[in-house]
C-alpha cells in the first residue's frame, strides 16, 4: 500500500470543503436557482432515490452559503421553496421554542411535605 500526495491550489481546497455528496449536474442548479428566488415560489422535483430529507438538508445548506432565507415545504411530487418573509421567519422561531419546551418541560415544584431544617 502506497500514500500519495497531490498539490492543489489553495483556492480549489477552500471550494472543497463540506461540499455536497452530490453529481454535479444535479447541484449546478440549486445555487443559481436558490440566489435567484424572487418573490415567488419554485417546485423541485428530484431522482426518486433521493429522500425528501435529503434534499431539503442540501437545499438549507445552499441557502445558508449564499446567505439567503428559505423556506421548504414537502408537496406531492417534490417539494416547494420560496425565500422566507418575516413572518416565515417569525413562525419558525415560534415553531422552534415550542419544540424546545416539550423536549425540556420546566421543572416544577414537588407538592408535598416540606423539610423543617
Amino acid at each position: 500500500m502506497e500514500i500519495s500526495f497531490e498539490d492543489v491550489p489553495l483556492a480549489e481546497a477552500r471550494a472543497l470543503r463540506r461540499g455536497p455528496r452530490m453529481d454535479p449536474v444535479l447541484y449546478q442548479p440549486l445555487p443559481q436557482k436558490t440566489a435567484a428566488l424572487s418573490p415567488s415560489a419554485a417546485r423541485l422535483s428530484w431522482p426518486p432515490e433521493i429522500a425528501f430529507g435529503t434534499m431539503k438538508r442540501r437545499l438549507l445548506r445552499v441557502a445558508q452559503e449564499l446567505d439567503v432565507p428559505v423556506t421548504i415545504r414537502r408537496v406531492a411530487g417534490g417539494l416547494v421553496l420560496w425565500r422566507s418573509t418575516p413572518d416565515d421567519l417569525e413562525d419558525a422561531r415560534a415553531l422552534a421554542a415550542r419544540l424546545q419546551e416539550a423536549r425540556h418541560p420546566r421543572r416544577q415544584a414537588r407538592p408535598g411535605r416540606h423539610r423543617q431544617g
